[in-house]
């Protein structure tokens, strides 16, 4: 089924996909080394990486994907050295909403 999606929508478009992985791997490179949506990045790079083992990619993926997994699992903690201490707080998470997302109480004028 992989192979499949490989063949028909991978190898027949190589530069578009060359420029989309090499475009999320520097998001989300950089939003991991500023700390800034630490888990959805952690996810995402997870993500690309079990890609690269199901294409048949062996070297240290296997290591990379458990921490990615380990990353995801800690995004409270991790989020508090980065840029995620004072973003998260401001945009809230989706079981709490943020700074700029609470609900205003009160008459609404129009």
């Amino acid at each position: 089924m992989y192979a499949d999606f490989l063949k028909t929508l991978v190898l027949p478009y190589p530069v578009v996909w060359g420029y989309l992985i090499t475009i999320g791997e520097l998001l989300v490179g950089a939003a991991r080394v500023l700390g800034i949506f630490t888990g959805l990045a952690a996810l995402l790079g997870s993500i690309m990486n079990v890609n690269y083992l199901l294409a048949g990619s062996i070297s240290t993926n296997p290591l990379l994907f458990i921490f990615a997994t380990w990353l995801v699992l800690a995004w409270r903690t991790a989020g508090w050295w980065g840029l995620d201490r004072w973003i998260l707080p401001a945009l809230g998470t989706p079981w709490r909403p943020g700074l700029i997302f609470r609900e205003r109480k009160g008459p609404v004028k129009t």
